[in-house]
């Protein structure tokens, strides 16, 4: 019971996890959207500049880094454990997990250092 129970509240907690952020950001948006409607309805028109900013994501030109070295350290914290558990067969599965986060952290910092950034207005 217990393989398939751990596996289980695992890869449910990370489904849960996704799942609350993209349903936080869809409410955050949809209140930006109907502050802007009402804006409309009270004054009948609203300034292009005001939508403009309220609607754009101003990232820091370092979010890519960030989210890179926060992926990667994932990853490092994915394979030490897998090197603390006891068990000789563990590392394998383990370097295995960490590999994806790793890798996504690793193009992250990638397109930190070669990808081109529009200037945020």
């Amino acid at each position: 019971m217990e393989g398939v129970l751990i596996p289980l509240v695992v890869f449910a907690s990370i489904a849960a996890i996704s799942i609350s952020a993209f349903h936080f950001n869809y409410k955050k948006r949809r209140v930006i959207y109907e502050a802007i409607q009402v804006a409309l309805e009270k004054t009948g028109s609203v300034d292009p500049a005001l939508v403009d900013a309220i609607i754009r994501d101003n990232v820091g030109p370092n979010s890519d880094l960030r989210k890179g070295v926060i992926l990667v350290a994932i990853a490092l914290a994915f394979a030490l454990l897998g090197l603390l558990i006891p068990d000789e067969e563990a590392i394998r599965p383990m370097l295995g997990v960490a590999a994806f986060p790793g890798l996504v952290g690793l193009s992250y910092v990638g397109f930190h250092f070669f990808a081109p950034r529009e200037p945020i207005v």
